[in-house]
């Protein structure tokens, strides 16, 4: 019993709120046992200023409500710079940002600065109302006091209360609406393309560095027929995108083309990817997705070339060329260039090389995918 009255002793002494309340911006003044005033500093609560003389408790009203009133001013104007930041320079250089420790250690040099010198100007202004309105102070540092201001502390645990049902709301909002991604996906399934496009379009400009936003909305307008603003979407998916789906952007550029028949701009984006591309494995997948696209367009020479050469590509790479998917792809060409000979022979050698049948079917047409992942 005597230990359990000691504990709560302590937590008694130790009130949370009060404690919270103490150091923070809502207790923003203390009196002194000289009966001085420290007004605390609106951006470093160590930072106080003394008057000799407690003002009258209009004063203190008044002080309070401006104070409230240079703090949200500064909040807004933050806000508003990190906001040009963020868009104005970082998002822009995105790629010169994260090159290096030293390029992405910028940003944040940046905006400690910026906070700064919008913190000291802030500073400033607020010294001119002080001085303006109770005169001359002596700058000094701001006691921890364990006075409690009644209304200061009742504003205290009202803003408490504001910041928790906020976050009660966001929560219930992201629960009850789902997240924007899920959202967009759902109203595309649903086929409502114009509700699509605009919620993709809104977070694009939130996230713009997010690919899956010009996916997305690279779908919908696909199938409310803005090819070319669909073709646009996909080329900004692809340039951003890092990972497997990747592929799939450049893939549904690929059949935009097909389906409005533009098969020279088709053939000159595997062109410029082929070439772009060090990478061996990447350079033998792009080249075969181009020769099942020169299948398709009925140009089955050059599609034969490529096969060709992809058949030998694939002694040294077993992982991304399936041999008897290849000879089976050839047979299929040379089918269609009315050279039966050639064609058995290559069915038969796939079949050598796999006995599944799971390999044996047409060449796929192009298609267009939705990422709903």
């Amino acid at each position: 019993m005597h230990s359990r009255g000691n504990i709560l002793n302590i937590m008694a002494k130790f009130h949370i709120l009060k404690w919270l309340y103490r150091h923070s911006p809502v207790n923003f003044y203390s009196i002194t046992e000289n009966s001085e005033i420290i007004i605390k500093s609106i951006n470093n609560t160590f930072v106080g200023y003394k008057y000799n003389k407690i003002p009258e408790q209009n004063q203190i009203e008044k002080l309070r409500n401006d104070i409230k009133h240079f703090k949200r001013l500064f909040t807004v104007t933050v806000l508003v710079a990190y906001v040009l930041l963020i868009y104005g320079i970082i998002f822009p250089n995105y790629d010169f940002f994260i090159k290096n420790y030293i390029n992405a250690g910028l940003i944040i040099f940046i905006a400690i600065c910026l906070i700064i010198v919008l913190a000291f100007c802030n500073s400033k202004i607020f010294e001119k109302y002080l001085k303006r309105n109770f005169g001359e102070f002596e700058k000094t540092h701001f006691p921890s006091s364990n006075s409690i201001e009644s209304q200061s502390y009742k504003d205290f645990k009202l803003e408490l209360v504001k910041i928790f049902v906020l976050i009660l709301i966001i929560c219930g909002a992201y629960i009850w609406i789902g997240s924007p991604y899920e959202t967009s996906v759902e109203l595309i399934n649903k086929g409502k393309y114009d509700d699509a496009i605009k919620m993709t379009t809104i977070w694009s400009k939130i996230i713009p560095r997010e690919a899956r936003w010009y996916s997305l909305r690279g779908y919908a307008k696909y199938c409310i027929a803005d090819f070319e603003g669909a073709i646009a979407d996909y080329d900004k998916a692809y340039l951003l995108e890092d990972d497997e789906f990747k592929t799939m952007n450049f893939d549904n550029k690929i059949f935009i083309k097909y389906s409005m028949k533009d098969y020279s701009s088709a053939l000159k984006d595997f062109d410029t990817e082929i070439e772009k591309t060090d990478d061996e494995y990447e350079k033998d997948q792009l080249l075969w997705d181009k020769a099942q696209f020169l299948y398709n367009i009925n140009q089955y020479k050059q599609a034969l070339e490529i096969y060709n050469q992809l058949i030998i590509n694939a002694e040294n790479d077993s992982v991304y060329l399936l041999k008897s998917r290849l000879y089976y792809e050839r047979a299929q060409v040379y089918q269609a260039l009315d050279k039966s000979k050639e064609a058995q022979q290559d069915i038969d050698t796939a079949q050598e090389l796999n006995l599944s049948e799971t390999f044996q079917n047409p060449i796929p047409k192009p298609t267009l995918l939705l990422d709903d992942i």
